[in-house]
């Protein structure tokens, strides 16, 4: 009976590294590659919207909170469309070939979300754009 049991719970790592991503790149430039992954788009109950973005850099970088060097940076994100706003509420944190380098290991919770203003032109407003529904 265990036997079954930990087959199922060996396959669970393979399972989730099969998990496609559908990428639409919203800002292309020669430093930075800016996509969310269609894929990951969520409307919740609440009228949120949750999703996947994902910031590719041409050279490495490195984060001075998490004292990580990375390429890749993808970030959960809750979008209210209708104040124009986002909340950024995890980080992980990737080599240039995709392997992980660093992960949050818990989601910001709700009650401690900082919304931050989506301003018209800017790369949120066009963030937003690619995930909120037209008016």
């Amino acid at each position: 009976m265990r036997t079954p049991v930990f087959l199922i719970l060996c396959s669970l790592p393979a399972a989730a590294a099969a998990a496609t991503f559908d990428w639409q790149v919203y800002q292309r430039g020669n430093a930075l590659e800016l996509a969310v992954d269609r894929n990951s788009v969520q409307r919740q109950a609440d009228g949120l919207i949750r999703f996947i973005n994902q910031e590719r850099f041409a050279e490495p970088q490195f984060d001075r909170g998490y004292k990580v060097r990375f390429s890749i940076r993808r970030t959960t994100v809750y979008a209210d469309c209708k104040q124009g706003r986002y909340a950024l509420v995890s980080s992980d944190f990737y080599s240039a070939s995709n392997k992980s380098v660093w992960s949050t290991m818990y989601p910001v919770p709700r009650y401690a979300w900082k919304w931050q203003d989506a301003d018209d032109e800017s790369v949120a407003a066009a963030m937003m754009a690619a995930v909120c529904p037209n008016p």
